[in-house]
């Protein structure tokens, strides 16, 4: 199903490449930011089922984002690579664009 949702800003964060892949992971980081939506009306069966989607590489986060066209911070879910991972997240920054660009429209992958 499509869920509504509204561009926002996850602040103390930064998203790269992860290695041997082609997807992002998001680590803590100050003074950057990371891109977005924020999606609404996910139920918590939405939720189990993206736990299970991400796996152990990431692990779900309680944390407030920024709505882009205000400055109200909502609080919400956010996936952030595990902490034992977190060395496979490079210095390369990950965005939907560039990934877009490199023609990956298909599934998400990792190379081990």
């Amino acid at each position: 199903r499509t869920l509504p949702g509204d561009a926002a800003w996850l602040d103390g964060y930064r998203c790269g490449l992860v290695a041997r892949a082609n997807f992002p992971g998001i680590t803590a980081a100050p003074h950057c930011r990371v891109p977005g939506t924020l999606l609404y009306g996910v139920t918590q069966a939405e939720l189990e089922h993206l736990d299970r989607y991400e796996g152990e590489l990431y692990r779900r986060v309680r944390t407030e984002v920024r709505l882009s066209e205000q400055d109200s911070l909502i609080q919400c879910w956010v996936y952030v690579i595990a902490a034992w991972a977190q060395a496979r997240v490079t210095d390369t920054p990950w965005t939907i664009e560039w990934y877009r660009q490199q023609g990956m429209k298909g599934r998400l992958t990792y190379r081990y």
